[in-house]
């Protein structure tokens, strides 16, 4: 008799955790409206954003227009559904039904959702805070550019970085002191990354997309002095070229948390770097000393 009490109590332990798991729907629009991202963080505004409404069952990119050359109108109203472990995305485009995408879903839980895409690769999506999104969404509203501020928010590193030297850096993008905007990189944008270090021996090296640069450089105090400065001299992509032409015009620079900052134009304009856990420059053959 005992045991049949047990065995009962268990079932019903058992039923009500099922009954109060969220089924994947709730779980993408939470209350109401939730915000997930692919790989989009305060100090990396780049990824992608998601919102997924409860209300019409709509779902937003943030990041993207939805307009493309190829494509004879803006691609919006894009609704999503899920039936049998598959997340559909799709348009009801005037009672004609055009499905964009047919996702499975692998796993979720409240905070992650791992999915296959097209490539049968699996995917993470983590939920963002609503006020990350709104922050996110704000960011995003300012074409091409962002508040320094809203960037040198947030932790250190485990190790926070106290030294120029022998640090991989990656332009993050162009600022203004007068209006505290950066001018994000191109470069950035599309995948790639514009990289220098400067080695403990005076000596400067690193590449854009299309050049590799090297150069020497001296510090006193907040000031930088970069002497010799060549590049391979290549067509450049992107901002490359910009890099090349401002960085030996840089004359004094200041460190905040994991972010360097290298001014120029009298000190009116500046060159944002952000540490790189890149390996890109010992692929191209460089080393530090």
């Amino acid at each position: 008799m005992w045991n049949q009490k047990v065995i009962i109590v268990y079932v019903c332990i058992l039923a009500l955790c099922a009954s109060c798991r969220q089924t994947c729907f709730d779980v993408l629009t939470q209350n109401d409206v939730a915000y997930w991202s692919r790989d989009w963080t305060l100090h990396n505004p780049y990824g992608a954003i998601m919102e997924y409404s409860k209300k019409d069952s709509t779902l937003k990119y943030l990041d993207d227009s939805w307009i493309y050359e190829n494509w004879n109108h803006a691609f919006w109203g894009l609704k999503f559904r899920i039936s049998n472990d598959t997340l559909f995305e799709y348009v009801n485009r005037k009672g004609r039904i055009i499905t964009y995408d047919s996702l499975p879903i692998v796993t979720y839980s409240k905070n992650k959702i791992v999915i296959k895409n097209k490539e049968s690769e699996q995917v993470t999506w983590h939920r963002l805070p609503t006020k990350f999104a709104k922050r996110a969404i704000d960011i995003m509203n300012t074409p091409g550019q962002v508040k320094l501020s809203s960037i040198l928010i947030g932790p250190l590193q485990k190790m926070p970085i106290t030294d120029i030297a022998d640090v991989t850096w990656k332009l993050y993008g162009y600022g203004e002191v007068s209006t505290g905007l950066v001018q994000k990189s191109e470069t950035l944008k599309h995948g790639w990354e514009n990289l220098v270090r400067f080695c403990k021996d005076g000596n400067l090296i690193g590449f854009t997309t299309a050049n590799e640069f090297q150069g020497t450089y001296g510090i006193s105090n907040s000031c930088i002095h970069i002497t010799d400065f060549r590049s391979s001299n290549q067509k450049e992509d992107y901002d490359g070229g910009i890099l090349c032409e401002t960085l030996p015009q840089c004359k004094r620079f200041r460190m905040i948390g994991n972010w360097l900052q290298l001014f120029y134009d009298e000190g009116e304009k500046f060159l944002l770097f952000k540490v790189s856990n890149t390996t890109q420059l010992e692929v191209r053959g460089f080393k530090s000393n």
